[in-house]
């Protein structure tokens, strides 16, 4: 079963660069198997996604190191990068050369966490539809935190912190190692402050077409909104500003223990 499940990410692998990414859902079964694993030795959500999201360090990391430098897939992959950007910098008016290849680059960097990111985000979705099914059959599965309680491991900051810090002195590709890092982690705390926003709302009981209207202004404003979500999240890291006055019928938070940190 395990080779089974690992086929479609080798058939991606062993073809061209572009392919790994034009099938991004490749690893998805086998992020489907190990997160059936996992389920299957009784670990909590926090653990199941940990170890579902194994198959997009890989792929981060397969990125990280064939697109750096002058590696043998990335002369090919540059050209497919800039031809399937050209109508994107032509709608932005980037008819400069010069702004055009540095889009490319900048894409090419932050490729690896980006790839990283939306495995997780597989992985995220796939359980949600595994608890669907599951309930429908009768297998049910741990079940996944509400979205106003997830947070991270306290942890994670000092990654984020490391990585910041590999950012201002690193060079090369220590350097492209940091940037994914802080663009992960920058993501991840976003997420935690969209978090924290649902539950304030929760808490002050806001109508849903009220939240509708504030998650639909967070997404408009998604350049300002993910910054200042992000800052949320990070504070909520040291405050944990969940702990203050929450409700009766509210059970109390958790005292930061790794199996109740990440959730969803």
């Amino acid at each position: 079963m395990a080779v089974v499940a690992c086929l479609p990410l080798l058939a991606s692998v062993l073809a061209p660069l572009q392919g790994v990414l034009l099938s991004g859902l490749a690893p998805a079964p086998l992020i489907g198997l190990l997160a059936a694993i996992q389920v299957d030795r009784g670990r909590r959500y926090g653990e199941i996604l940990l170890a579902a999201s194994a198959p997009g360090v890989l792929l981060a990391l397969f990125l990280l190191f064939g697109l750096h430098g002058e590696s043998w897939e990335r002369g090919d992959f540059v050209a497919g990068v800039a031809a399937s950007l050209e109508e994107a910098a032509a709608n932005a008016q980037l008819s400069d050369p010069d702004q055009l290849q540095q889009l490319v680059e900048l894409t090419l960097r932050l490729l690896p966490g980006m790839a990283y990111v939306s495995l997780l985000l597989v992985a995220v979705l796939g359980y949600r539809a595994a608890q669907l099914v599951g309930e429908r059959l009768g297998l049910p599965v741990p079940p996944a935190a509400l979205m106003r309680s997830w947070r991270l491991y306290e942890m994670c900051i000092w990654a984020l912190i490391a990585a910041i810090a590999g950012l201002l002195v690193g060079d090369g590709l220590w350097r492209d190692l940091a940037i994914n890092t802080v663009l992960v982690f920058g993501l991840l705390y976003a997420v935690q402050g969209l978090a924290l926003v649902r539950h304030l709302m929760w808490r002050l009981g806001v109508q849903r077409f009220l939240e509708v209207l504030v998650f639909a202004l967070l997404a408009f404003t998604s350049g300002l909104s993910l910054m200042f979500l992000a800052l949320l999240g990070l504070g909520d890291t040291w405050f944990d500003w969940r702990r203050i006055g929450h409700r009766k019928d509210e059970p109390p938070p958790d005292d930061g223990r790794p199996d109740q940190e990440i959730d969803t």
